[in-house]
């Protein structure tokens, strides 16, 4: 399979960590062994968000930079990590200020989801015992897929 790039790789991951969900729903587990799931998905869930970001960052300055400006770009977001509203606004921020605004009003409780989802993994990575269940990660999941959506739009969109 040739190498995927931008909104194209997005899809691909989204499909791969959607698929996991849809392995794990309708089982019959023990509600612990659906709490470690939980978990284990809202980790998966905030790395599919961060890593989004990036993909979609480096597509947008490989498509309205040069080779030079693409390079750094990708350099500067290879140290992106933990990713939270904060990051994500601070990010827009750099590439359009109007950009956060818009995505702000537009889908606040995505953005929300995605706060929610960055501290829990911080919590979860760090020991903590969080206790989110499986239908919140689920929501979490439906929020930040539509978040990524209006991401690869504005940052890959692809012509029509």
């Amino acid at each position: 399979m040739p190498r995927l790039y931008g909104a194209d790789e997005v899809r691909r991951q989204q499909k791969k960590l959607n698929a996991v969900f849809v392995l794990i729903d309708g089982t019959d587990i023990s509600d612990e062994a659906r709490s470690h799931f939980a978990r284990y998905l809202c980790v998966r869930l905030a790395g599919f968000a961060e890593q989004s970001l990036k993909d979609l960052v480096s597509a947008h300055a490989r498509n309205q930079s040069t080779a030079t400006v693409h390079r750094f770009v990708e350099g500067r977001m290879g140290k992106l990590w933990g990713i939270n509203q904060t990051k994500l606004k601070e990010t827009l921020d750099s590439l359009n200020p109007e950009w956060w605004d818009a995505l702000s009003q537009k889908l606040p409780d995505e953005v929300e989801a995605l706060q929610s989802v960055g501290k829990l993994r911080d919590n979860i990575s760090h020991g903590g015992d969080n206790g989110v269940s499986l239908p919140t990660v689920q929501q979490y999941r439906d929020s930040i897929f539509r978040l990524v959506a209006h991401l690869c739009a504005l940052l890959d969109p692809k012509p029509e």
